[in-house]
């Protein structure tokens, strides 16, 4: 059986001496992984479409235990993005952050967009840290982990300051229902409205909004830690963009 889907490549990795594992988010079969066979050979055509955070155009054979790319049409490049370290890293981390999260085979047609409207928008600009933010919190909705932001998420109050959020509880924690626990954390007011802002918003009014380095990192630590314990998992190019950004 054949079947053809648009799909952003995940990762790669090697299986024999010519093939290679292609790991995948299809646009029709969600996350999947195949074979690429002879693609390390210098006259494959597949090798342009198949390399990590391209958008390509695949057709596949379905096997009995790993499908087989057959043909491939690279869509997009991302090329400008590729000529700069910093934005090829918050590809790559968008990448793994999809590997590391997607269940196999279960398609997911909004994210799909999603991740190309945020390829796309690196791609053309230098990185703003609200566009990866913005990526990260409509991962989480769409994986089901939206955090109840409006409203205590124990008692539903409404109507008290809300500056703690519950990552068990994955939600805000008024000031009653705070246990002070090692699941709770701190958000500023302008941090708090931020976020909500990020998970109603599209991504291209991202550039209109003013945003405090205090507030950006509360947000940064905030959702890199919701991720963290709802999948739990770490992720390794997060830590190696921390490392590669300036002090001070």
């Amino acid at each position: 059986m054949y079947f053809g889907s648009r799909a952003i490549i995940l990762k790669t990795s090697d299986l024999r001496e010519t093939d290679k594992l292609v790991t995948i988010f299809s646009e029709q079969e969600g996350k999947l992984t195949a074979v690429a066979r002879g693609i390390k050979k210098p006259n494959s055509s597949l090798r342009a479409c198949v390399q990590p955070f391209c958008h390509s155009q695949l057709y596949f054979s379905r096997g009995r235990e790993l499908d087989l790319i057959t043909q491939g049409r690279l869509l997009d490049f991302y090329g400008n993005a590729r000529e700069d370290l910093n934005r090829t890293l918050y590809c790559m981390y968008i990448m793994e952050l999809l590997d590391k999260s997607l269940m196999d085979r279960v398609p997911l047609p909004r994210l799909y967009k999603a991740v190309l409207e945020t390829l796309q928008t690196i791609n053309q600009a230098e990185i703003n840290p609200l566009v990866i933010r913005h990526f990260e919190m409509t991962l989480l909705i769409y994986l089901g982990y939206k955090p109840v932001l409006n409203q205590c998420v124990s008692c539903q109050r409404s109507d008290v300051q809300l500056n703690w959020f519950n990552l068990a509880e994955g939600g805000m924690i008024c000031p009653f229902c705070s246990q002070n626990n090692h699941d709770e954390i701190n958000i500023s007011g302008e941090a708090l409205a931020l976020l909500k802002r990020l998970g109603n918003v599209p991504i291209n009014t991202l550039d209109r909004i003013r945003a405090s380095n205090t507030a950006l990192n509360q947000m940064e630590i905030f959702l890199e830690k919701n991720l963290e314990y709802h999948l739990e998992r770490k992720f390794n190019l997060k830590y190696t963009i921390k490392r590669l950004k300036p002090s001070g």
